[in-house]
């Protein structure tokens, strides 16, 4: 059994991820926990909190929060009849990132999906604030974030960005093997480089650790050569490849750790058309839990 964490604000980005979340498992027995936060904003003092107003005002987006749950859940069971899918919902007063971590904890989450974007519509933004604000705040479970008019496709092919600064750990590569394995998926393992140059001994370390890891599930090797920009460089390839999902290492010194140090990613920065699923850095050896 799964257990699938997928945040919404209800926007028609969210509910693209919650169907993506449904799609991608849809073989497999899973709890999907749908999570909506909310922080009523108080115009006056702190004094308010404890007021009538600022009670009705709690009141009146707790009611709200719960509704839209249940309209998700509704609609979810209206157009996905599953048998194999159970569905939770949580509505909690708190910040966004705070629910996420405690949720994780709580209810053993094995993957958390979500929107690219919220309710937004600025068409310049390719990651979110709460996005960007979750990516950064989870350390313990992947994270997918889904680009807003994605259409789902099962994931024949998942691309692994190596980082040539980061020695790999046997335990951050239990996601993707998982992955690769629920969806019988090949898996290309791409290093990156701004030139031609011999592969650092990190990376060769990488390469045995790989082949080591992944030797029960087709993979291969490739080299990319960093053109005018990752976005494009990744895209060429992808297309070329076919591949459905982009697996990105969030260590410390990561591509992507660098990129989420501000509050948003614009599509000037960084943009691409498939998923992207962030795993995380361990210190220690773990086995894959199927």
């Amino acid at each position: 059994m799964k257990n699938i964490l997928v945040p919404t604000d209800f926007s028609k980005s969210a509910y693209n991820a919650v169907k993506f979340a449904l799609h991608l498992f849809e073989a497999n027995p899973c709890v999907f926990y749908f999570l909506n936060t909310y922080t009523p904003e108080l115009h006056s003092n702190r004094l308010m909190a404890g007021s009538s107003s600022g009670f009705s005002q709690n009141s009146m987006a707790e009611e709200s929060s719960e509704k839209g749950l249940k309209d998700v859940v509704r609609r979810v069971k209206k157009e996905f009849k599953n048998p194999l899918h159970r569905y939770k919902t949580i509505s909690s007063f708190s910040l966004l990132k705070d629910a996420v971590k405690e949720t994780i904890v709580a209810h053993d989450i094995d993957f958390v999906i979500m929107g690219a974007i919220g309710s937004s519509d600025n068409e310049t933004i390719y990651l979110g604030r709460n996005t960007v604000r979750i990516l950064n705040a989870v350390t313990n479970c992947p994270v997918f974030a889904i680009p807003y008019n994605f259409e789902f496709t099962k994931p024949l092919n998942i691309a692994f960005v190596s980082d040539s600064n980061h020695f790999f750990n046997s335990g951050e590569l239990d996601p993707i093997l998982a992955l690769a394995k629920i969806f019988n998926s090949s898996v290309c393992m791409i290093t990156l480089q701004h030139e031609n140059v011999q592969l650092p001994e990190s990376q060769e370390l990488n390469h045995k650790l790989f082949e080591r890891k992944l030797e029960t599930v087709p993979h291969t090797f490739h080299q990319l050569t960093i053109d005018s920009s990752l976005s494009l460089t990744l895209d060429h390839f992808f297309d070329k490849a076919k591949c459905q999902l982009l697996v990105m290492s969030n260590s410390a010194s990561s591509y992507m750790k660098n990129l989420c140090s501000n509050f948003v990613v614009e599509r000037s920065k960084f943009s691409l058309k498939v998923p992207i699923v962030l795993i995380q850095e361990v210190k220690n050896s773990i086995a894959v839990g199927q």
